[in-house]
Parts: C-alpha cells; sequence; structure tokens
C-alpha cells in the first residue's frame, strides 16, 4: 500500500459524500444522508452511520437510474470501493482530530464529484 493513501477518516468522509450524492441522485430516504446532524454523527462514529447505506446502496443506484442520473450515479458507484478503508471494517469511532480529517475528506469527494460527473445540484440539494 502506498504510503500517500489517505488516512482511514478522510477516505471514511470521501466514501460519506460518494452515499450522500447516491442518496440524493436517487431520492433515497429522503436524502438522509444530507442532513447535518446525520453527517455530524458519522463523523464520530462511521460504523455505526455508514453500514446501512452501505449495504443499501444499490437501492440509491437503482433509484437514480429510475430517474434519469444513472450515468453520473454510475460513475460515482464505481468510485466506493478505492474509498474503502484499508482496515476491515468501518473505524468504530474517531477522535475529534480525525472527525475533522473525515469531514475534509468529505469536502473534497464532494468536490470532485462535482467537477468529473457534473452533479453539483445534487451536491447542494438544489
Amino acid at each position: 500500500m502506498p504510503d500517500d493513501r489517505p488516512t482511514d477518516a478522510h477516505l471514511c468522509g470521501q466514501l460519506y459524500a460518494a452515499l450522500e450524492v447516491l442518496q440524493r441522485l436517487g431520492d433515497v430516504g429522503s436524502r438522509a444522508l444530507g442532513r447535518e446532524d446525520l453527517r455530524l454523527r458519522a463523523s464520530k462514529r462511521p460504523r455505526t452511520e455508514m453500514t446501512v447505506p452501505l449495504h443499501t446502496v444499490g437501492k440509491s443506484l437503482y433509484w437514480a437510474r429510475m430517474r434519469g442520473h444513472g450515468v453520473a450515479a454510475g460513475a460515482v458507484f464505481r468510485t466506493i470501493p478505492d474509498l474503502m478503508p484499508a482496515a476491515k471494517d468501518l473505524p468504530g469511532s474517531l477522535t475529534a482530530d480525525q472527525q475533522e480529517e473525515f469531514l475534509r475528506g468529505r469536502l473534497a469527494r464532494l468536490e470532485t464529484i462535482e467537477k468529473t460527473v457534473g452533479v453539483a445540484a445534487a451536491v447542494t440539494g438544489s
């Protein structure tokens, strides 16, 4: 594994962003991951807050395709394996510094998705 690989906290933030965008594109669960309270909870306890959205990511992809966002959703969906942390499972809890890293990772991935996939409206919720 290369030394320049992002930290698990940063990767979890990037993974969260991908799951968030997929939910928004599919209008799944009232786009729950876009809520600030869930984002902050996930930054503290990724395993607890992100396992179900990760397990149901196929539902988000399906509904995004049904709503006409298949190309964008497919591009985001294909990034998920590269965003998984190095550990076998998502971290159970993160320190305050790691929580900041999670949130920076999320913002970085949202910017990447907007630039490469062009889903700015999905990212901002507008």
